[in-house]
């Protein structure tokens, strides 16, 4: 059994690889890890989203999207049931040191800075830091509909936090989000029990509270 065990791990460890190999041809052998990496931590399964970005570091070293999926598997992981604060704060610590490599590596992806930003809001850390991440992930991703959501929904969350720019580069995200995704808005509005108005783009001073 264990034989067996074994070599069904190695035979998928080889489809793997060669699924690599073959689709590396095409769009390349770090946008294929890349990819592999998000589907299998779309799937749920922490630890096989694990051993996959294992697999990428070793054989793309230098794709800063490595940084950026460790980030986001530590931020699975405080989904963990029964998670202690300590391994709470671990988790944030190594998922906000990826996110800084991340950045550094690739400092126009406003992917990589809304997800500082979460990691900020997560540590509750309202700095100038929180600052640049909010600006950064409204101008490098002022449409992008992954964003926007994350904007509002720290940005309405922290809303005593911002300074009177930071509030307007907010409302303005909800306002662009109304027009493509009015539904994921309003549902961030309810949450946090802003007095917005529920015509598309339509937001007034009520969103202040």
């Amino acid at each position: 059994m264990k034989f067996l065990t074994r070599n069904s791990a190695l035979g998928a460890a080889g489809i793997f690889l060669l699924f690599v190999i073959i689709s590396a041809a095409r769009i390349g052998v770090a946008d294929v890890l890349s990819r592999y990496v998000k589907n299998e931590m779309t799937s749920g399964d922490l630890s096989v989203a694990s051993h996959a970005l294992e697999v990428a570091q070793r054989i793309a070293p230098d794709n800063p999207d490595n940084n950026e999926d460790q980030a986001h598997l530590a931020l699975l992981r405080l989904k963990i049931p029964g998670l202690s604060l300590a391994e709470r704060n671990l988790q944030l610590q190594q998922g906000l040191e990826q996110i800084h490599d991340a950045i550094a590596s690739r400092p126009v992806s406003p992917y990589a800075w809304n997800t500082l930003l979460f990691f900020k809001n997560q540590r509750a850390e309202y700095d100038t830091e929180f600052s640049t991440a909010l600006e950064r992930s409204v101008t490098l991703g002022p449409w992008e509909p992954s964003i926007q959501p994350i904007v509002a929904n720290v940005g309405l969350g922290a809303w005593g936090a911002l300074s009177k720019v930071e509030q307007k580069m907010v409302k303005e995200t909800i306002a662009r989000g109304m027009k493509r995704q009015a539904t994921t808005m309003l549902a961030i509005i309810s949450i946090h029990q802003y007095g917005c108005s529920s015509a598309y783009g339509n937001l007034d001073a009520g969103c202040v509270r």
